[in-house]
């Protein structure tokens, strides 16, 4: 049963997993403004890679809606530093959170994908159906898959138990509240710190080319609640619909950052993926959201809070 936003966000009981970082917190924020009751947990109240924890935490929370957020991660050199935590652990997060969920009486489960859920080189831009057709970038393989594993578990559990889930394929995410550690932070967020540095030369990994889709996270926290109307247990594009070249990124950070040095592109480090844009249309006529915030007007914002953070 499809609900709108108004009607499942005012009073809703909402555990938010990972609420204290960088999506999570934006989430619940928006969550309060649409006067819910949110709920941020993070791994001082439990380790969701461990089930009875996890179990144990959403029993005593009691949450109509869980927004399942939390995840081991980082940008591409930890993820292809730590394949084994980037797939295990996430397996575990996601499959204890869905599971808990269910048995804690929930209504509603959204969690949060990406777009490295995708194969390596599907048509673009990419369409939802698309997710299943080949493995993924191998740079990421085993953390792309364990969010395959979470939303195929989410039809699953709707198929067996009537169990409501939707979930969100997020663009590259960037903006105020990324991560300061420059190992864990999202390119943008890496990018931006590197030049408020105000090095000779700015180094990029790999050779420009490859294009990626970044979405202002106030726009992902946006299109996340709006999957509270849509509640069918697909995924959806909640991107941009912009592809933008790493090229084109790092000389738009230069301008937003003031950055006068060199830029230098890395040849021998991996670029990823080739190509990242994906069709939001599911989203826009479905859905109802469109992304409003455009890449100039974020990395504005998001180079200001990076300046107040680190003081330069």
């Amino acid at each position: 049963m499809a609900m709108s936003k108004d009607a499942i966000w005012a009073g809703t009981r909402t555990l938010v997993t990972g609420g204290r970082g960088f999506l999570g917190g934006h989430i619940v924020r928006r969550l309060k403004e649409e006067g819910a009751d949110p709920v941020a947990v993070g791994r001082a109240e439990a380790d969701l890679t461990d089930r009875e924890e996890t179990q144990r935490l959403f029993d005593d929370v009691q949450p109509d809606v869980v927004i399942h957020c939390a995840v081991q991660g980082g940008g591409i050199g930890w993820m292809r530093e730590h394949p084994v935590e980037s797939g295990r652990d996430n397996a575990l997060i996601n499959i204890n959170a869905l599971d808990a969920a269910h048995r804690a009486g929930a209504k509603l489960f959204i969690g949060a994908s990406s777009t490295c859920c995708y194969p390596r080189s599907p048509p673009v831009p990419f369409v939802e159906t698309d997710i299943w057709n080949g493995y993924p970038e191998p740079t990421n393989g085993p953390y792309a898959q364990s969010k395959r594993l979470m939303m195929d578990l989410g039809r699953a559990y709707f198929q067996q138990y009537g169990f409501r889930s939707a979930f969100a394929v997020l663009g590259n995410l960037y903006g105020p509240g990324d991560d300061l550690d420059m190992d864990r932070a999202h390119v943008v967020a890496a990018l931006i710190m590197r030049t408020l540095r105000e090095p000779e030369e700015l180094v990029v990994w790999g050779t420009g080319n490859a294009t990626r889709e970044h979405l202002y996270v106030e726009d992902a926290a946006d299109g996340i609640l709006a999957l509270a109307s849509w509640g069918k247990p697909d995924p959806v594009n909640i991107g941009t619909g912009d592809e933008v070249s790493v090229r084109d990124l790092a000389h738009a950070i230069a301008h937003a950052t003031n950055f006068e040095g060199s830029i230098r592109f890395d040849t021998e480090k991996p670029d990823g993926q080739p190509r990242k844009v994906m069709d939001c249309t599911l989203a826009t006529q479905e859905v109802g959201w469109t992304a409003s915030t455009t890449l100039e007007e974020g990395l504005s914002r998001t180079v200001a809070w990076y300046r107040e953070k680190l003081g330069c």
